[in-house]
């Protein structure tokens, strides 16, 4: 019933090693452990590349039909370059900071999934909506509505607001990431981060490429030189993504599943924990088995030996009793 079989590489038949999917090179079956560690780390890395994509994915298409038809001259508010230098990050930089980390023992923690189960779970998805919802709101006021907030006027001013949004887009997606290194709705999306000096040094060489992007990138790249307040608008609204990561986590997933067709319910949505019925069973059958097993190794051999000793006693008395007692040995 196994979906994946091992055999043992050194004592193993030839037949068992054809037979199985891996084979354990070193005969130790704590490899075993290991290999399901690496196995679910490489499954969790896929999950949160593509929980990162399809966020910035479904942004970045939303955000350039919109201002692009809402625009006079039908001109989009990210260029071309701007789409390219955010395909670099989310294709390349992205897919190696999100894939190096390291698997841990907690890991092992979790129930394993189905092979029936959906590749971008219930949870996933909720925080991929959530933050492409967050993005596109930022985006879209500051691209409709940011030259009256700001009360730009100036042709000038007018090109360091596309400036704001291509630089506060790229923000939302640098900080973005650390949120996308967790698949649960738990809150601590530092836990092990250093060490994995990948996604470290990957994410100074994304900060440090757009920080050099804005500065001197010029009409390569269609950019005005920002001044210190629009820094600090693009840097306020990118990090908004920490925090509402967090109010996304905090809806329940069942609320969520309340709203879904029945086959995309059972599809998406985890098994449930164990209700507290189930919980009280398994500790009764917990304490039922110490008991059995304390009996075992004490009492109840104790018992056999007081047993054998009173039929030896009778055997040349009473066979009858002698039976009986044996029967009561064998029960």
């Amino acid at each position: 019933m196994a979906d994946v079989g091992f055999s043992m590489g050194i004592a193993g038949t030839e037949v068992a090693k054809e037979a199985s999917a891996i084979i354990l090179m070193d005969d130790n079956f704590s490899s075993i452990v290991k290999a399901i560690m690496w196995g679910r780390a490489v499954n969790d890395a896929v999950k949160k590349f593509l929980q990162f994509q399809i966020t910035v994915n479904i942004t970045a298409v939303i955000l350039t039909f919109v201002s692009a038809v809402a625009n006079p001259r039908q001109e989009s508010v990210l260029r071309a370059v701007h789409l390219l230098w955010v395909n670099l990050i989310m294709d390349t930089f992205a897919a190696l900071a999100l894939a190096t980390d390291p698997p841990t023992r907690q890991i092992l923690n979790r129930k394993p999934e189905k092979k029936s189960a959906a590749l971008i779970t219930l949870n996933m998805w909720k925080m991929i909506v959530g933050q492409a919802v967050f993005q596109l709101v930022v985006t879209f006021v500051l691209n409709f509505s940011g030259e009256s907030i700001f009360n730009y006027k100036e042709e000038h001013q007018k090109e360091q607001l596309k400036t704001v949004i291509f630089n506060t887009f790229v923000w939302m997606q640098i900080f973005n990431q650390y949120n996308n290194r967790r698949l649960d709705n738990k809150f601590n999306i530092f836990e092990g981060v250093q060490r994995n000096w990948f996604f470290i040094g990957i994410n100074c060489i994304m900060v440090g490429g757009q920080i050099m992007i804005i500065f001197i990138g010029g009409r390569a790249f269609s950019i005005t030189r920002l001044n210190g307040p629009q820094w600090g608008y693009s840097l306020v609204l990118g990090a908004l993504s920490l925090p509402m990561a967090v109010v996304i986590r905090l809806i329940p997933d069942a609320f969520i599943a309340e709203f879904l067709p029945p086959s995309w319910r059972h599809k998406l949505v985890p098994e449930e924990d164990v209700s507290d019925k189930e919980v009280a069973r398994y500790a009764m059958n917990k304490r039922n088995l110490t008991f059995i097993k304390n009996i075992r190794g004490g009492r109840l051999n104790q018992l056999k030996f007081k047993l054998e000793s009173i039929r030896d006693h009778y055997h040349h008395g009473d066979d009858r009793l002698a039976g009986a007692i044996s029967g009561m040995t064998v029960t």
